[in-house]
């Protein structure tokens, strides 16, 4: 019998992942620059930051709308979000899309059309991970959360030396989306040929509820900022016109404690439906998105500049944090709560980014990449690879407590994946005046400290949730007949 050899065309998994990390950096790169603006919507009187305000919502809303669509191949939809996007950097407004540094779109039509184009292409790769068998749907998850994780790293390869004849120009804009297209196509016509021989999972009906619980959050969100706007500008001035110190003292608290009790309250929302749908798993992928989301912002450095020995060790460290995590995560039930710990480590190293650390610490400089990357690349490694492997249909006659487990359909699946980044992006908008100010060396410095206790907030709730699984899952004792009792699947 001839031996036949296995090509790369048969294991379409891996060129997924690497589409999956170019996917994960364009969101990353187009739709956290939006985020960091939306923040300060109410205290810049121009045009470009008040549109995106309506500019993330639409941003969230297109993540969500994959579990509308099980039926099409997710890599399909991505592609196409990625021509939008790449149509909007030709526009003449659309210039200055890449900025790493908190910019935005200058113009109204270039952040709309930025924000849809994010959100279809990472929904398009949610869903595109909820089409891979159970079996290799790690590598795809991984790939994703690479892309968040080193966005930093590959914005600032495209953009640190371009060549002369180049400069002033979007070449790396363009460079980068149409790998990311290059890649997305390829895996879309692998997907196809593998499902010629190994069945995909089944698509399932489309799912409003999904898309309907994050309008709802957007909503929230949107009232909490607009709220926290009316506040302050009621309470800066006394009925008589004039301000004191005291007075612009309590703004200051208004203004910042508000936004993180509204990002709370956000995320206990999405928290409580993804419970209520999914089981723990579902809410530990939650709570790990809200507190990311805060500390992705602190990954766009405010001058630009890295040397390629730091470069370097961001990219060995996130590299062997993303592939670790998403390896322990094809455990059932893995024996630590890998994604509370990850982010409990970011959480610790991020006020080494405050230029008041930096001024007395230099070796904070490294060392705050570093860990935040050690700690997030475990963090979102696990936690995806882990919710989009764990999660498991509620019993069924065909598939009870005992009974062999079926593969979830893919637009349930795919409504429980989008969550966890709905909540990052929320709890980004947020907390991003927080994470900014914190960074800026000005006299109205926020607490630096404001962020990293939220983040870790949201790690001891992880925890919490990852004790109830385990105790979910651990075997009930015999009845008094002496008859087993097999273990309860954690849902």
């Amino acid at each position: 019998m001839d031996d036949v050899r296995t090509v790369w065309w048969d294991r379409p998994e891996f060129v997924e992942a690497l589409a999956a990390l170019v996917v994960g950096v364009v969101f990353t790169a187009r739709g956290l620059p939006l985020v960091a603006a939306a923040g300060f919507f109410d205290m810049v009187a121009a045009a470009p930051v008040t549109v995106v305000v309506p500019a993330w919502a639409l941003l969230v809303l297109g993540v969500a709308l994959a579990a509308l669509l099980p039926r099409l191949c997710g890599w399909w939809v991505a592609s196409g979000a990625l021509v939008l996007l790449l149509v909007t950097g030709y526009l003449p407004e659309g210039a200055g899309l890449m900025s790493p540094s908190g910019g935005h779109p200058s113009g109204d039509v270039a952040a709309v059309l930025t924000a849809v184009g994010a959100g279809l292409a990472l929904g398009g790769a949610r869903l595109a991970v909820g089409q891979v068998p159970r079996v290799v749907r790690w590598l795809p998850a991984g790939g994703l959360a690479a892309g968040f994780v080193l966005q930093p790293v590959a914005t600032a390869a495209l953009t640190s030396q371009p060549p002369a004849r180049y400069a002033g120009t979007s070449l790396p804009g363009h460079v980068q989306l149409w790998l990311a297209m290059t890649l997305t196509l390829l895996a879309a016509l692998l997907a196809h040929r593998r499902a010629i021989d190994v069945p995909p999972p089944a698509p399932g009906r489309p799912r409003a509820a999904p898309v309907v619980l994050v309008a709802v959050a957007a909503a929230l969100a949107l009232a909490g900022l607009a709220g926290r706007s009316w506040l302050v500008r009621t309470v800066r001035l006394s009925p008589e016109g004039f301000t004191s110190h005291r007075r612009a003292v309590v703004v200051e608290a208004i203004s910042h404690y508000s936004l993180v009790v509204a990002a709370v309250v956000v995320a206990l929302v999405l928290l409580g439906h993804a419970f209520r749908a999914g089981g723990v798993v579902a809410a530990r992928w939650v709570a790990l998105g809200a507190g990311a989301g805060p500390l992705l912002l602190t990954g766009f450095p405010l001058d630009g500049t890295s040397s390629a020995s730091r470069l370097f060790l961001v990219v060995v460290t996130g590299a062997g944090a993303l592939t670790a995590g998403a390896l322990l995560a094809r455990q059932a039930l893995p024996p630590l709560p890998l994604d509370a710990m990850g982010l409990l480590v970011a959480a610790v190293a991020t006020p080494l980014a405050s230029p008041m650390v930096h001024a007395e610490l230099p070796w904070a400089v490294t060392a705050h990449p570093v860990l935040v990357t050690l700690g997030l690349g475990v963090a979102l490694g696990f936690g995806l690879s882990h919710t989009a492997t764990a999660v498991v249909p509620p019993p069924t006659p065909e598939s009870g407590r005992d009974g062999p487990r079926v593969e979830p359909e893919t637009a349930r699946l795919v409504g429980l994946l989008v969550l966890g980044p709905v909540a990052l992006v929320l709890c980004a908008v947020m907390v991003a005046p927080v994470v900014l100010r914190s960074q800026m060396d000005t006299p109205y410095r926020e607490p630096v400290l404001t962020v990293p206790a939220f983040a870790a907030g949201a790690a001891v709730l992880t925890a919490l949730l990852w004790g109830l699984q385990r105790a979910m899952a651990r075997p009930r004792r015999a009845p008094a007949s002496g008859a087993p009792s097999g273990p309860v699947p954690a849902r």
